[in-house]
């Protein structure tokens, strides 16, 4: 029973990695990121590249786990939703008030813990944010803020 039941499964696996997950594409527009045209200080913008690129931009690397049913139809979700709430690869197309707006939620999110979401730095260690490395985005994402409206 046993084995009708672990060979069950491993059929079910092989049978899922021919499914499509539905990744989304890289799809960068020149002049458009948010390290093209802000003010972004380089410690600053490693920490967003390295905590918040993979899910938030347009340009995600995609680990080779992201290649492997059922994990890479939770990536590709992940990164979809990320891009639908910030999309940092179309920070050029937003205007002033909303920059400001998504500074606020960036701020509050880093605040909070809430982002990076838990489970990615299991995976990327180097995404792990120090109390320091939340202050100096916060911190920046005020200074940015004042800066946009002045």
């Amino acid at each position: 029973m046993v084995r009708k039941i672990f060979i069950i499964l491993v059929i079910i696996f092989v049978v899922i990695q021919f499914i499509p997950p539905g990744r989304p594409d890289n799809n960068p527009v020149k002049g458009k990121d948010l390290m093209e045209v802000a003010n972004v200080p380089q410690e600053v913008a490693s920490l967003l590249k390295t905590s918040c690129y993979d899910c938030h931009s347009q340009q995600i690397t995609y680990p080779w786990y992201s290649y492997v049913a059922p994990v890479s139809f939770l990536v590709s979700r992940d990164v979809r939703e990320g891009r639908k709430k910030l999309d940092f690869g179309h920070w050029g197309d937003l205007k002033k008030r909303k920059q400001i707006k998504a500074l606020d939620e960036i701020s509050e999110e880093v605040e909070s813990g809430e982002m990076p979401m838990k489970i990615y730095p299991i995976m990327h260690p180097d995404a792990r944010l120090s109390d320091a490395q939340r202050q100096q985005i916060m911190d920046w994402c005020e200074s940015y803020s004042d800066e946009i409206l002045n």
